[in-house]
């Protein structure tokens, strides 16, 4: 992380002292912020899982296209508008601008989202029996509606904020949401859950539960800061546009991408409706290919996605702002941070396929306790390299400005992967499931790479980003593997540590192999932050 920290630092000496501290601590927040929360979600998992068991994460699992489909069309492209707006009128210092056009998308959304709720609390029967097709999914699916009342009022809010550049309220509020998901499903549990009763309802009230906290913070913060804003900017006089034209200017840019997102949106909820579907043409049982698919989705994915939060929090901050650079036509400091981040996310995603393909089998039993979770687990490791790629290539597309093109191979990718569920899944399970994510995610990559290539071009360095990674890997295996044996045998330790020691040994290997062969700075991680210490110590003497 801190070399990944100090490159972006030496690209954003181009844009700015101001703006260079705005992206690094804004990464830095996201992504410290974002690994807790991570980890109290896995954590979550895990109480889950021993909780309800597969088969309920499953049934939970299965609202999830119906949220975000609700979530495509009340608020994702009204936020990402109200943000790209809120950035130019405060900019512009138009504070009153600013303050209707959160009016206009707050009130619009919220229309949208009530329909919607509604829509769904009456239609749970229909929608859980003919389009999902597990008639179990009715009871989750009305508590999950008041969510969507929450979630599309917080999202409007935090688009504010990003637009702000201020992201704390953004990252706290992640961490507010999981810390009461928690409590709100470990107090439920101990009082009310029984084996008897149906297990997805508790993780959907802990669900409601997060997600209403949650937006009442946001919504608490938004107030507070607003106030500071009008004191800060008393003397302004500036006139406020018309409501009308504010909102043209947000429809004009949120119809375009809600439908975007609602389309891309739409392919993975058939997607995620297919996939049991044709599981149950392998597995026969119902109760079986439903436990299958807990596994794959509530206990293996979260496993192997939790490394993006790094990739992820770097990508969000650096590829907005160097979109300035693209307005200014300087292609060579995109080609710089572009190149950058896709070395970053290959290191870190062939780390973690490492790991997870050597460890994947023990981190299922011991955290899940389910032999099935680590074995899914070690097989999905292959997909490691290649989905943290993908999401950071698919930023810089937006970035810039190149969704049209963004959502165009989401749909190729999505359609070869369909058709590997509905060829391959019926016969061959779940490994039918695997190769089919396997052969869209490096589609994916190859033509998100083959399109930025085009745009700005790529420095890409095989020895230092493939060649050096593997070796590192390798070495990290024997080293790791060594230490295995002398935890399992030479001491009595709890089984978390008997796994966790070996993970690190080989992730710390990993990481001196690449400082030796150059492919990371061999930095103290302090020297960087001192450097911005005095960045400015500087500017307030000035």
């Amino acid at each position: 992380m801190s070399a990944a920290v100090k490159d972006l630092g030496e690209i954003l000496e181009e844009l700015g002292s101001s703006i260079k501290k705005q992206v690094l601590w804004g990464t830095v927040i996201l992504a410290g912020t974002g690994v807790v929360t991570r980890f109290l979600g896995l954590y979550n998992r895990v109480f889950l899982a021993n909780i309800i068991g597969a088969g309920q994460i499953g049934i939970y699992q299965m609202i999830f296209p119906v949220f975000m489909v609700c979530n495509a069309v009340c608020c994702s492209g009204i936020e990402t508008a109200l943000s790209r707006l809120v950035a130019t009128y405060g900019g512009m210092g138009c504070q009153k601008n600013v303050g209707r056009l959160v009016r206009i998308a707050v009130s619009l959304s919220m229309v949208l989202a009530l329909l919607f709720a509604v829509g769904v609390f009456w239609g749970a029967e229909f929608i859980s029996t003919y389009l999902l097709n597990e008639p179990k999914c009715a009871a989750c699916l009305k508590v999950m509606s008041p969510v969507i009342l929450f979630s599309t009022a917080h999202s409007c809010i935090l688009g504010y904020f990003y637009g702000l550049k201020k992201t704390v309220i953004p990252a706290s509020s992640q961490l507010v949401e999981q810390i009461f998901r928690v409590l709100a499903i470990y107090i439920l549990a101990e009082a009310w859950y029984n084996q008897d009763a149906d297990g997805a309802l508790l993780a959907v009230f802990g669900m409601a539960a997060g997600d209403g906290i949650s937006c009442i913070y946001t919504f608490i913060a938004y107030k507070i800061h607003v106030r500071g804003e009008r004191k800060r900017t008393l003397s302004s006089r500036q006139p406020a546009a018309p409501y009308g034209f504010l909102f043209k200017k947000l429809m004009g840019d949120a119809l375009p991408l809600t439908v975007n997102r609602l389309a891309l949106t739409m392919l993975q909820s058939v997607e995620a409706v297919l996939i049991p579907a044709m599981m149950k043409l392998y597995y026969l049982a119902e109760g079986e290919a439903m436990e299958i698919y807990g596994i794959i989705t509530g206990m293996a994915m979260p496993f192997i996605t939790f490394p993006s939060t790094l990739t992820g929090s770097l990508a969000s901050m650096l590829l907005p702002t160097v979109a300035e650079a693209v307005g200014r036509g300087d292609y060579s400091l995109v080609k710089r941070a572009v190149s950058k981040s896709l070395h970053y996310c290959l290191i870190i995603g062939i780390l973690s396929m490492s790991i997870f393909g050597l460890y994947g089998n023990g981190l299922g039993t011991v955290f899940f306790n389910n032999s099935a979770a680590g074995q899914i687990l070690a097989a999905f490791a292959l997909l490691c390299p290649f989905l943290y790629t993908s999401a950071s290539l698919a930023s810089v597309l937006n970035g810039l400005g190149k969704t049209q093109m963004t959502l165009l191979h989401n749909v190729v990718s999505s359609g070869l992967r369909m058709i590997f569920i509905v060829a391959l899944v019926p016969s061959m399970g779940i490994s039918g499931y695997l190769w089919g994510m396997l052969a869209s995610s490096i589609l994916l990559c190859l033509l998100h790479t083959i399109q930025i290539g085009r745009i700005c071009g790529l420095r890409f360095n095989v020895v230092k980003t493939l060649v050096v990674p593997f070796a590192g890997t390798v070495l990290g295996a024997f080293v790791s593997r060594a230490v295995y044996r002398w935890t399992l045998n030479a001491w009595s330790l709890s089984p978390i540590a008997v796994i966790a020691i070996p993970c690190f040994s080989m992730a710390v290997v990993y990481v001196l192999v690449l400082m030796a062969a150059g492919s990371i700075p061999s930095v103290n991680p302090l020297d960087f932050l001192w450097k911005e210490v005095r960045i400015i110590r500087q500017n307030k003497n000035k």
